[in-house]
Formats: C-alpha cells, sequence, structure tokens
C-alpha cells in the first residue's frame, strides 16, 4: 500500500523544477519545492498547453456573430500549466506551481477598462462587450509586446472533489484577441481566472493562494 502510495505522490510534479512529495498524517498528498530549487536565481519555465478557444462574442440564441471589419475579436480556452495523474483517493492535494511564462500581459487589457488586476476574465469579458468602439482597446493591443510573467501560486483541491477523478489538469484562463490578421493570448495568472478540469473536461473545485 504505501510502494503503491508513494508511486501516486511521485507523479504528482506541480512545481515545475524537481519536486520532493510527502502524504502527511492529516490525508493530504502534498508538493514541496527542494531548497536548491527555492534559491535558484533563474525562474524555472512553465511548459503551458492552450486548449481550444470559444469566442466571446455571441447572439442571443448562441450563433457567433461575424466580427465587424477592423474591430478586435475576443476569444477565451483553458491553458494547463500541470497535468497530474491521480492514482489514489481520499486525500487532498496540495501542491505549488512556480514559473515564468511567455504571454502578452493581461493586466494591459484591464487597464482599458479601469478593472483591478484581481478581477476574474469573465469581468473583462462584460466590460469587452458594452465596448462599442474599441479605440483604447485597440491602441493597447497594438502596443502590446511579450512579457515574461511570472507566477508563484499554491493550490489545494479536496478529496471529495477528486473522487471518480483519474487526471487532473490545473491552469488558468487565455484570452484571445485578433485584429488586422494580427493575434495575441494574453494569459490571466490570476486566483479568480485560475481553475482544474478532470480526464472529461470537467470543472474541480481548487483553491488557489498567490504568494
Amino acid at each position: 500500500m504505501q510502494n503503491r502510495l508513494w508511486k501516486a505522490c511521485a507523479r504528482i510534479t506541480v512545481a515545475i523544477t524537481a519536486s520532493v512529495v510527502a502524504a502527511t498524517a492529516g490525508g493530504t498528498l502534498t508538493t514541496v519545492s527542494p531548497a536548491s530549487a527555492a534559491s535558484s536565481s533563474r525562474t524555472p519555465v512553465i511548459d503551458v498547453t492552450h486548449s481550444g478557444f470559444d469566442v466571446i462574442l455571441s447572439s442571443p440564441g448562441g450563433a457567433r456573430l461575424a466580427p465587424a471589419e477592423g474591430s478586435v475579436t475576443a476569444f477565451h480556452g483553458f491553458s494547463s500549466f500541470q497535468k497530474i495523474t491521480i492514482e489514489s483517493q481520499g486525500f487532498d492535494l496540495k501542491g505549488r506551481i512556480h514559473g515564468r511564462i511567455r504571454t502578452y500581459n493581461y493586466e494591459s487589457l484591464w487597464t482599458v477598462y479601469k478593472l483591478p488586476k484581481s478581477s476574474g476574465w469573465k469581468v473583462w469579458a462584460l466590460s469587452f462587450k458594452k465596448d462599442s468602439s474599441q479605440s483604447v482597446l485597440k491602441e493597447t493591443f497594438r502596443d502590446e509586446k511579450l512579457i515574461d510573467a511570472e507566477l508563484d501560486v499554491n493550490f489545494t483541491v479536496s478529496a471529495a472533489a477528486l473522487k471518480g477523478v483519474s487526471t487532473l489538469r490545473i491552469g488558468f484562463e487565455t484570452l484571445r484577441l485578433q485584429l488586422d490578421g494580427t493575434t495575441k493570448d494574453f494569459t490571466v495568472i490570476n486566483k479568480e481566472s485560475g481553475g482544474a478540469k478532470d480526464q472529461d473536461g470537467k470543472e474541480i473545485p481548487i483553491d488557489f493562494e498567490q504568494l
């Protein structure tokens, strides 16, 4: 039993760098970054995988609206930062995602509509739908350059939420904007835009704590 549990734990490489995994007496699977990784001056790169994107603007019936010529079209999709294989049930899952990603800065999009950077992507989408001119948004889009965004966050998934889950993908929403043939992806790395999905794409409750 102990060997099987350790095998399950060893697969949970959440901290991007090498991790030490342990099962605590309280029934929790945890991942801990080693001291050597924590003290490294170079932040590890997170391998991000984007899933399919859905258009944000739609008609009341759900059909896609053809974007007006010269306007910004926005999509959203879930981006996986970590894929975890769950081989044992009955344990809370705790871990850490630490690293950097190459993305366009979502905070610039939030500034367009004067939103706090902690606001979730759905709040931005509501403002986007009301923006008939898009003048500031277009200017911001054209000026944006790729950046290295750093993330350091702890997460917890309860044992109850993991019931029946064999694979768990943890990540954040990405906004994909298109204008005049140019596409830019803005991954929203804040607590309200994070989430987890199981092997069937079903959303699994997860709690994030920004470090």
